[in-house]
């Protein structure tokens, strides 16, 4: 269609062709590199939410340079080669540029048929492949995009042109009477203060071959649970990047996949919509709640997205003081920071503090000769990328430790708990440990599942609560929150008697589940019954 559209406005066949060409081979190329940094393709959507926020985006190519490199090399090369074309060749006869026009008005009008009913008429079209035509439902989304890493070139192209990621859809609504809403239960005692921690890319490094037999690769923050604590791995839904789809199902409790596409922009286009994420229940529960954020707030729609969430404060990096270079903010400056705005904004209520972390965020250091010296002996025959991770974890690990001792110390019952946000780029194409499924997990996961394994934690200084095996507590980022009110002894969500029941029937979350008929009930349920989302 595009070549007849320059062929008709230029009349030359060359530059037509080429033109087309080479912007379809870069939007290939940027899609087979997204999907290499974050498992997901590129869309329409991305493009625009680049260009819109180029000043606080370009810090991209800061952190990976040969992003930029390519990019700049790829618009030189679409624009150099067709006007070198454009130059070279005369215009076509008036009659084929006539026949251009005719074939692109035939092209235009079938696809405005084939595209005049969605499948489903009451949600926005949304490009499905294979098989899936058939299944205009939420579930087919979280299926489609493991398969777009077949890279399959017209998927990638059709997902693109697409645009379906300005939109979103929503589950299909069947009936059902598996779910119910959740049994008001009475409350026993003062309601805890609770603290979550997002750590960035932080993930289990013994799940990497690189650490077997490594004792340097161990660190407190995987240790198993003791008394009053709870802790396993974590299946989250993105990988080396993409904080905000973890923050985003964390907070509500959906798979941002269920949504198509336009899950992938969920702070834009899905936030505003929801109607009882866990902030905004904490918030009916008489909870005071706090966002501690380490970058802008403009990142994403980030500051008006937690508002919709359910957070009354937002604080980003520009209200913490804490500089502009995001990239290298310990987690224990955080930590005190979010310590004196609690001290400073409490009001008598219970607290609710939700804070990300930004220190080990990609990149990791390429070589040995990168890493702060002297290097500790122990990280000297491991990868320089892993290393790093390691010196960086470590730092994290003493800063966590720290606020555990200053927030669990106190005579309000309090949680603190923490949990991995995704992998980081360096493990996404490492070789796995062999025996590191069997130690944790008491159904072993797939490949894929292990590459978006992370870890989570809570601990608390009530006494009630109980360790349990951390093989039996692999769970999946969207019970994580559920999960969380029950340790803490808070009034449940009405979603969690629903959670609670899909995650028996779906331990490692939705997207691998294979009782697919449950997980529509479920979606319906949650969406179309208790309008979770309007």
């Amino acid at each position: 269609m595009g070549i007849f559209l320059l062929l008709t406005l230029s009349g030359r066949l060359l530059f037509s062709v080429l033109t087309v060409a080479l912007i379809y081979a870069s939007i290939v190329a940027a899609s087979w590199t997204k999907i290499d940094y974050l498992g997901t393709p590129l869309t329409l959507a991305d493009v625009r939410f680049f260009t819109s926020n180029l000043a606080e985006n370009s810090v991209l190519f800061k952190a990976y340079p040969s992003l930029g490199i390519m990019l700049v090399g790829a618009l030189l090369l679409i624009f150099i080669g067709p006007l070198l074309a454009f130059k070279r060749k005369r215009q076509c006869s008036t009659r084929a540029r006539l026949i251009a026009a005719l074939s692109l008005a035939g092209l235009l009008g079938g696809a405005w048929i084939t595209h005049a009913e969605a499948l489903n008429p009451a949600l926005p079209q949304m490009a499905l492949f294979g098989e899936e035509k058939s299944m205009g439902n939420g579930f087919s989304q979280l299926h489609r995009f493991n398969a777009t890493r077949d890279r399959q070139i017209p998927d990638l192209l059709e997902i693109f042109f697409a645009d379906a990621s300005t939109k979103f859809q929503l589950p299909q609504q069947v009936l059902q009477n598996r779910f119910k809403p959740s049994e008001a239960l009475p409350t026993s005692g003062a309601m805890p203060d609770i603290f979550v921690v997002l750590e960035e890319s932080t993930f289990d490094p013994r799940i990497l071959k690189a650490c077997e037999a490594q004792a340097v690769c161990d660190s407190p923050f995987f240790a198993a649970p003791n008394t009053n604590q709870k802790a396993g791995p974590l299946f989250v839904h993105t990988t080396a990047g993409g904080t905000w789809l973890s923050e985003f199902t964390f907070l509500t409790g959906f798979d941002w996949r269920i949504f198509g596409p336009g899950g992938g922009h969920a702070p834009l286009n899905l936030a505003a919509h929801m109607q009882n994420a866990l902030p905004h229940h904490l918030q009916g529960l008489g909870y005071q709640t706090i966002a501690i954020y380490p970058v802008g707030g403009n990142f994403l729609n980030a500051r008006d997205a937690y508002k919709h969430y359910g957070f009354e404060h937002f604080l980003a990096v520009e209200d913490l003081h804490l500089g502009t270079d995001w990239m290298h903010i310990r987690d224990g400056q955080l930590f005190d920071k979010a310590l004196q705005v609690v001290a400073e904004k409490r009001d008598g209520r219970p607290i609710f503090v939700f804070l990300l972390t930004i220190r080990n965020h990609g990149p990791h250091a390429s070589s040995h000769a990168a890493l702060p010296q002297p290097e500790p002996p122990a990280l000297a025959d491991l990868p320089a990328p892993l290393a790093d991770y390691l010196q960086r974890l470590q730092d994290s690990a003493n800063a966590m430790t720290k606020l555990e001792e200053e927030w669990l110390t106190s005579e309000r019952p309090r949680v603190l708990a923490w949990f991995g946000d995704h992998q980081p780029l360096l493990a996404s194409s490492t070789q796995l440990a062999h025996d590191y499924t069997q130690k944790h997990f008491a159904r072993a996961p797939t490949e894929n599942q292990m590459r978006h394994a992370t870890w989570y934690a809570m601990r608390t200084n009530r006494k009630s609560a109980n360790a349990q095996p951390p093989m039996e507590q692999a769970t999946d980022i969207s019970y994580l929150g559920s999960q969380l009110l029950a340790f803490s002894g808070a009034p449940p969500h009405p979603a969690d008697a629903a959670i609670r029941e899909i995650q028996k029937i779906c331990p490692h979350g939705i997207a691998y589940c294979n009782n697919a008929t449950a997980v529509r009930e479920y979606l319906s349920f949650r969406v179309w019954e208790l309008k979770e989302i309007e």
